[in-house]
């Protein structure tokens, strides 16, 4: 029965999005009350599916190690007024010369609490604390005691819902004739591949990515309204402040992420272009920079308070597998770096006979569409298009890419594929101008708008295998039978 349904489902789709069919015809500045809602459906039903997917394994809920619960302990510090986390320190760890001495704490056998930070007497979470003071703080006044996978769904459900936004705004300006199936598959596209390893990884770890994925998403979104978008609205402050705002919180998240602050001064630099007056520049200008110093600072009391240095988020202080502070003067070396890079985007193993076939490869060879963001690099250059693309906006979005990659590398001694979620988003965001620039040229809309389609499909398809990939505990690890279950319905006789 599994079989049939999963094939009845296949040509239901294949049914819907053939080349001929109404969706490829309908453009989005035409759609109608039904079309409206069928973009409604489509972003609630990719919500709905992340969602779930994340509450599957209960390894994520009250099973996994204790590691994995520093955001509720960081909670109830803040709560306690202290900003270290009530853990004993085993006196074998507090007579250690050097405690980040992985090799001597194995052979010492030296109890501990793995990947804290541990400085001063004292066990930190060295991870963003934005989240805390976001969801985890107001969800605790409400009587609610948030687990690290709960703080994920949410931030995962507002980036799906920012990226649809954030594509809405570029083809609202930029090509507003594009069919209602490009504008849908390209929305779903982006937010999986944006939040695919955290749908599959949703405690800890993800909690920070996706909580800086999700102020970026929307940092950006408030930004482009405002320097791209509303220029001569009355709210323009308003967009500008949560712009920067939320931009700002991204280095309290994580501040891999907040490299992509980057990509605003390109908007920033259009708004002020297209200003009559210097003072109305000056006056957005300067509500802009406000909440960079406000976080900037808070920041910076915050690791002070804590490691008596502003600039320490406690990465040097990891008890994890190696001295970390052995990175605090790392040299930039140009072919780790480049080699990193290619691991990201490029990195590749043979598939396997058995399913889920895949593995964990780079972005670029697990999700063809963001080839299409390829396109959009050159897009600046023609005048005809008027200021529709902003000169400088993709090739600062590349620069962000490339400047998180290497920070990566350079900061990390393993590049994990959880890394890409830095910056997986502003691929996206290159595809979407990418594909305004394939309607641009072309001059069959339908076309163009079922190949889309179809790799749209194949993303969404890739996501589901890699859930299933045996890799950094995922359900495949913990609860094999579910993996057996979903196996059986891709064997046929």
């Amino acid at each position: 029965m599994g079989k049939v349904l999963l094939l009845l489902h296949i040509g239901i789709f294949f049914y819907i999005t053939r080349p001929g069919s109404w969706i490829h015809r309908v453009p989005m500045d035409r759609l109608k009350r039904e079309q409206k809602a069928v973009c409604i459906f489509t972003a609630a039903l990719t919500c709905l599916v992340a969602f779930w997917a994340m509450t599957i394994s209960d390894w994520w809920s009250d099973s996994g190690p204790d590691y994995q619960f520093q955001y509720e302990a960081m909670t109830d510090a803040v709560l306690d007024g202290h900003f270290y986390l009530d853990l004993e320190v085993s006196p074998e760890l507090a007579a250690m010369e050097n405690p980040y001495d992985s090799g001597r704490r194995a052979q010492e056998n030296v109890p501990f609490y793995w990947d804290h930070a541990f400085y001063n007497g004292h066990y930190y979470m060295y991870f963003g604390v934005v989240p805390v003071f976001l969801l985890f703080l107001p969800f605790r006044m409400l009587g609610i005691a948030l687990y690290s996978y709960q703080a994920t769904q949410i931030f995962v459900l507002l980036i799906i819902c920012g990226m649809f936004a954030v594509f809405y705004e570029i083809v609202k300006r930029m090509c507003p004739k594009i069919p209602l199936s490009a504008f849908l598959s390209v929305s779903v596209a982006s937010s999986w591949i944006s939040v695919w390893y955290a749908v599959k990884y949703p405690a800890l770890y993800c909690t920070a990515n996706t909580g800086g994925v999700c102020l970026a998403v929307w940092g950006f979104y408030f930004c482009y309204r405002a320097f791209i978008v509303d220029m001569e609205r009355k709210d323009v402050i308003v967009h500008v402040v949560m712009g920067a705002l939320f931009s700002a919180l991204t280095f309290g998240c994580r501040p891999t992420i907040g490299f992509f602050c980057l990509t605003l001064l390109p908007l920033l630099i259009h708004y002020l272009k297209k200003c009559e007056k210097l003072s109305d520049f000056g006056k957005v200008f300067a509500v802009f920079c406000i909440p960079f110093v406000v976080v900037a600072v808070l920041l910076m009391l915050y690791n002070y308070a804590r490691f008596e240095n502003p600039f320490e988020f406690g990465q040097s202080y990891q008890l994890t597998t190696v001295d970390q502070h052995a990175y605090r003067q790392n040299q930039f070396k140009l072919h780790e770096c480049l080699n990193g890079l290619l691991f990201h985007f490029f990195g590749y193993e043979n598939l396997s006979g058995t399913f889920p076939f895949i593995h964990h490869d780079g972005c670029f060879v697990l999700f063809p569409i963001l080839f299409i963001g390829l396109k959009s690099i050159g897009l600046t250059g023609q005048k005809e298009r008027g200021n529709l693309m902003i000169r400088g906006l993709t090739g600062m979005i590349c620069l962000c890419v490339v400047i998180i990659s290497f920070y990566h590398v350079m900061w990390a001694p393993i590049v994990y594929r959880r890394y890409a979620l830095d910056f997986n988003f502003l691929l996206c965001f290159l595809v979407m101008f990418g594909t305004c620039g394939l309607y641009w040229q072309s001059t069959n809309y339908a076309r163009v708008s079922f190949w889309l389609t179809m790799l749209g499909a194949y993303t969404f398809v890739i996501c589901f295998l890699l859930f299933f990939v045996d890799y950094d505990y995922s359900i495949a690890t913990h609860q094999p039978e579910i993996l057996e279950k979903v196996r059986s319905l891709f064997q046929f006789p």
